[in-house]
Parts: structure tokens; sequence; C-alpha cells
């Protein structure tokens, strides 16, 4: 098996560990999720994922900042992958401070268009839920930046936590920071024009002159 198609493998069972979470902790919203997972789930098994052209890489790194708030980009990467009649193109960064090598952020952006029915897996998780949730040492919830709906999570003994934002169904824009503010994460995700993300369209083949 490819390294793509073992990460749509990982990515289902996420998903469906993720939802069926939700399923037991309560009987309404975690019960619809559950059903509309396996819906996906039955869509993506019966072959009807109608996968769509993804935009450049290219594209997607331009939207990653050269720096931020005293810290630098490294480890700048793009790709396109495909796998099972599915495509998935992505750019990621690592940000790190000269003060303390341990502090980083790490921001992919993907566009996940061309994954078909696996969109809507995606969808039945937390894109789904509504989570508000405090323990001793952090929180989780889910709740909008410039009206794309996110989901938080952080952890105060370990600083260490993850913004996900969903832009347009098809576009999304991961963090993770380790030895970190929570604060500086979130600043992270103000330096992405998501606006600006949202307009991304795949661009167009060129139709090449018929043979003579």
């Amino acid at each position: 098996m490819s390294r793509v198609a073992k990460a749509f493998a990982v990515g289902c069972l996420t998903v469906l560990a993720a939802v069926s979470a939700n399923a037991q902790e309560g009987q309404g919203q975690g019960q619809g999720n559950m059903q509309d997972f396996m819906k996906a789930m039955g869509a993506v098994m019966s072959g009807s994922t109608n996968p769509a052209a993804v935009v450049d890489f290219r594209d997607l790194k331009a939207l990653l900042p050269p720096t931020f708030e005293g810290m630098s980009r490294t480890n700048f990467t793009g790709e396109k992958n495909g796998a099972l009649g599915m495509t998935i193109s992505s750019a990621e960064a690592t940000y790190e401070t000269q003060t303390n090598a341990d502090s980083r952020i790490t921001i992919k952006i993907s566009d996940n268009g061309g994954m078909g029915g696996l969109m809507a897996l995606a969808q039945a998780g937390w894109a789904a839920a509504d989570i508000d949730k405090e323990t001793d040492t952090g929180f989780e919830r889910t709740t909008t930046y410039s009206g794309n709906k996110a989901h938080e999570q952080y952890d105060n003994q370990s600083k260490s936590g993850k913004i996900e934002v969903m832009v347009t169904n098809r576009f999304m824009v991961e963090l993770n920071g380790q030895d970190i503010a929570f604060e500086k994460i979130e600043g992270a995700l103000k330096k992405i024009d998501l606006a600006k993300l949202a307009t991304l369209k795949p661009k167009v083949a060129e139709q090449q002159p018929p043979a003579k």
C-alpha cells in the first residue's frame, strides 16, 4: 500500500474514532454524527467519491508567511499526491524561534476536494458538532474564524495544542504548536488569508492542438 493510501486509511479510522466518541457522549448530536458518518462511508465504499481537481500546491505555499512574531519559517514543502482515485494537494511549513529550539508551530494547508466522499467523512467529525469542554489542564472547543468552522484544543501543562479550520468545505488549515502559548498559535492562524484561500481554483489544463 502506498504512503498516500495509508494516509487515507488512517484518516478514515481517525474520523470514525472521533464520531464514535461523540455518539457515546451525547444521544442527540452524537447519533446524528454517526448517521452522517455511515452515509459518507457508504458513498466511499460504493465508489461514489466524485473527486474534483485540486489547486496547485504552489498556490497554497504562497499563503504561508516567511515569518511572524519573531518566528522564522523552516521545512517549507508542498506536494500533490494521489491514490485510489483520490488526490490531495498540500503545503506545509514549520516556524521556530532562535531563543527556544523546542518552541515551534507547524502549519499545513490542504486542498481535499480530490478526496470526494472522504470529505463527507471529515465533515461527520468535529465540523458537524458543537464542542465546548474544559479540563483541569486545558480545553477543547469548536468555534469559527472568519465564518469558517474551526476546532481548538490546548493543554496548559505541556503547552501544546492545535487549531483546525475548514474553509468552503474543501480546504483544511491545521496548526500544531509545541511548547508555545495558545495565543501564539491563534496569532499564526491570523496570518493566513482565509478569504484568499477560499477563492483558489484548480488551474485549467491547456488543451494541446491535435497532431497533424
